[in-house]
Formats: C-alpha cells, sequence, structure tokens
C-alpha cells in the first residue's frame, strides 16, 4: 500500500494548486459569502478506488515474483554453503576456493537482486501514484466546480485537526475516479 508520506506530498500539492487557484480569483466573492471547505482521505480514495486497487494488485503480483526469485537464489546460496560444509575435509584447496567464491557471488547477487527489485517496486508504486493524481486532478477540478468548494484538504493529521462527517467527501471522489476511469474504456467499446 502506497505510504501516507508520498500521498501526502504529491497529492497534496496538487490539490493545493488546484484549489487556491479557484480562492484567488474569487477573493472578492469570498468576502461576500462563507468559505466553502471539505475534506477527503486520500490514502482512502488511492486504497479503495478502481486505479488504487489496480496498482495495488499490480504491486502484491510484483512482489510474489520478487519473493520466488528471492527464494530460488537463496536456496541455490544455501547450496553452496552446504557443500562447502559437506566437503571441507574432502575437497582439494582448489575446489573449496572456488566453492568459496561461487557462494561469495551469490551472495553478491542477492543483495544486488534484493537492491535492484526495490528499485523497481518503487518505481512501479512511484510511475501508478503519478498515474492516480494525473487521473484526480480533472475529478478534484469537477468536484470543486459543481460543489462549489473554496477548499478541499486532506484529511490526515497536521493538515486537518477535526472535521465532521458531512463535510468528507471522499466516498464522492472515490465513485468520481471510478465512473472518470470507466467512461473511456465504456466509449471504446
Amino acid at each position: 500500500m502506497p505510504s501516507r508520506a508520498h500521498i501526502r506530498a504529491g497529492l497534496l500539492t496538487t490539490c493545493a494548486i488546484l484549489l487556491t487557484s479557484g480562492l484567488l480569483t474569487g477573493s472578492a466573492v469570498a468576502q461576500e459569502k462563507p468559505v466553502n471547505i471539505v475534506v477527503v482521505d486520500l490514502e482512502r480514495v488511492v486504497g479503495q478506488s478502481a486505479a488504487g486497487q489496480a496498482l495495488q494488485g499490480q504491486l502484491a503480483k510484483f512482489q510474489e515474483e520478487v519473493k520466488t526469485e528471492g527464494e530460488l537464489k537463496a536456496e541455490t546460496t544455501r547450496s553452496i554453503r552446504q557443500r562447502i560444509s559437506d566437503g571441507a575435509n574432502t575437497l582439494t584447496e582448489d575446489k573449496l576456493a572456488q566453492l568459496q567464491k561461487d557462494y561469495e557471488d551469490a551472495t553478491i547477487d542477492i543483495r544486488r537482486f534484493q537492491d535492484d527489485k526495490n528499485r523497481e517496486g518503487q518505481k512501479m508504486q512511484t510511475e501508478g501514484l503519478r498515474e492516480i493524481e494525473k487521473q484526480l486532478q480533472p475529478v478534484f477540478e469537477k468536484i470543486r466546480d459543481e460543489g462549489g468548494y473554496d477548499l478541499i484538504l486532506n484529511n490526515v493529521a497536521g493538515v486537518v485537526v477535526m472535521a465532521n462527517e458531512r463535510v468528507d467527501i471522499t466516498q464522492t471522489v472515490i465513485e468520481a475516479l471510478n465512473a472518470a476511469a470507466a467512461a473511456p474504456a465504456a466509449g471504446g467499446n
């Protein structure tokens, strides 16, 4: 699941830019009527939207593939280590030295594999969240315009101290994001 920090950094910035642009252009109007503020739980949006669930599925599949491949590499390394132990008194020095080198190479290979897969997984997550962020931008603009909202805040500690359920539009955002994602698919059929 994407981390709160990553979601906050990307999506909150987008929300703030989109929504404050509406505040700045309507500052004279804002003095005449109360400011209309709502909150959204972006972590929940990502976790419960179709796009977020697809990303989670993709990441889970990737992690399972990495785990399987990592277990094979670990088994190969254990096998080499066992051959070293079994042959400590019977193998020649050259053969033991070669097995020790093979063991070190296999250990290095596991570390490189883990580092590479960690980077690959992080890149996959970052790109997936970036895509969801792109999909959310027009959704937030539409919700802001249709709801007459002056400000939409991410409902996380440090940003929102307290909010009543009636100002939480998270489910509306999830439904709108899913509908926006489904619209191009339906139009293509």
